[in-house]
């Protein structure tokens, strides 16, 4: 089922890296030459490693049937497979965008033709929609907060090397201090934005609809690099 999510955007012929385990493959073999399908165990990927090393209560706030050690941990290798993406191309931004998200669009033709605007421009800033404007009572692990959406965001190649560190980092001391929780990517970001990414990143108002991705057209004049 969650394949059919994923019809639009294979045949839409935007150049798009899939990764996938082994298994998964043949899944792929009907798909034209602009899908490039990498097999990428997820067990290899750090930021998986960190989440599954987890060993005390996951957040509170959560749902048990969906948001799970092996979910959360998955959420936060998003930057990751960026980076695996950037060695398999060199395109430049890096433009994360869920697997299913055309699950949450209304008008899949209108999103598709703002991602092949997109995919020929050149970015300086870091760019994520969200739902939410500052958060008044900080972040909480216990909680996600929507001050990101998480299925898209463009990363020029310039600040990918960082802001992967600095996710790493803070997932990090959330699995290990007391005090935090393994918990959703948007949370991390959010740190990030507030302690090491806030003059890097362009943040636009969108929800998990079209808007996602239509509304970045609100911010292009603050973000792509004039050629």
């Amino acid at each position: 089922m969650y394949f059919k999510w994923f019809e639009p955007f294979g045949h839409s012929g935007l150049p798009l890296i899939v990764f996938t385990e082994e298994e998964f493959v043949p899944l792929f073999a009907e798909y034209p030459s602009t899908v490039r399908v990498i097999v990428l165990p997820l067990q290899s990927l750090t930021m998986y490693q960190i989440g599954m090393n987890y060993k005390r209560e996951l957040p509170a706030y959560r749902t048990p049937a969906k948001d799970t050690q092996e979910f959360l941990s998955l959420m936060n290798t998003k930057v990751e497979l960026l980076k695996h993406a950037a060695i398999h191309c060199e395109d430049d931004p890096l433009i994360w965008i869920d697997f299913g998200i055309f699950k949450i669009f209304k008008t899949p033709k209108k999103c598709i033709a703002k991602m092949h605007q997109l995919n020929h421009l050149s970015f300086h800033k870091i760019v994520i929609p969200g739902c939410d404007t500052y958060l008044q009572n900080g972040c909480y692990c216990d909680n996600v907060n929507w001050r990101f959406c998480g299925g898209f965001f463009v990363l020029p190649r310039q600040h990918l090397d960082y802001f992967y560190e600095n996710s790493k980092n803070v997932l990090s001391s959330f699995c290990d201090d007391p005090q935090y929780k393994l918990t959703w990517e948007v949370n991390i970001w959010y740190i990030l934005e507030m302690c090491t990414e806030r003059k890097h990143i362009v943040w636009y108002h969108a929800g998990h609809d079209d808007t996602i991705v239509l509304n970045i057209e609100n911010v292009l004049n603050e973000c792509i690099t004039d050629e």
